[in-house]
């Protein structure tokens, strides 16, 4: 019997090997791409890919690419951001490209901390450590259950 997540991942795959035979196209993002299908990802001819630092999704797209491109995916961990490699049928050569800045009003509330500017003080940090530390220390004091299994 599958289970929801297994007929999921099916669908996905079998769009991604025959959809073009149907006009369907298939975008895929994800920001582990090595918990991606392989057979999905292996129909994909244009790749998008921003900064990668985990060792396991850098592996997954080198073996998604030619050969010839290895240098430049050697540059994927210091992307800085709103930059990407763009690569495959869509361009003629590998382009790193940037990405628009989204307007302030529809960006998420979770942008990067300007540790330059802080560092040298024209940037101040608003935040209550002490209600940080009381809202860590509260999450980690939940009581554990702990069951002991007796054998006799």
């Amino acid at each position: 019997m599958l289970v929801p997540s297994d007929l999921c991942r099916e669908m996905f795959e079998r769009i991604a090997r025959e959809g073009r035979k149907f006009g369907l196209s298939l975008v895929v993002t994800s920001q582990r791409p090595s918990e991606l299908s392989e057979t999905v990802l292996s129909q994909c001819n244009t790749f998008l890919v921003h900064r990668i630092v985990n060792d396991q999704d850098q592996q997954l797209v080198r073996r998604m690419v030619p050969d010839s491109l290895g240098g430049l995916l050697s540059d994927l961990p210091v992307l800085p951001s709103r930059s990407a490699l763009l690569m495959g049928w869509a361009v003629d050569l590998p382009t790193i490209v940037q990405v628009e800045d989204l307007d302030r009003t529809y960006r998420p509330m979770s942008e990067d901390p300007s540790f330059f500017s802080s560092w040298i003080a024209t940037e101040s940090i608003s935040a209550s450590w002490s209600d940080i530390a009381s809202t860590w220390i509260r999450e980690t004091e939940e009581p554990v259950v702990i069951v002991e299994e007796r054998t006799e």
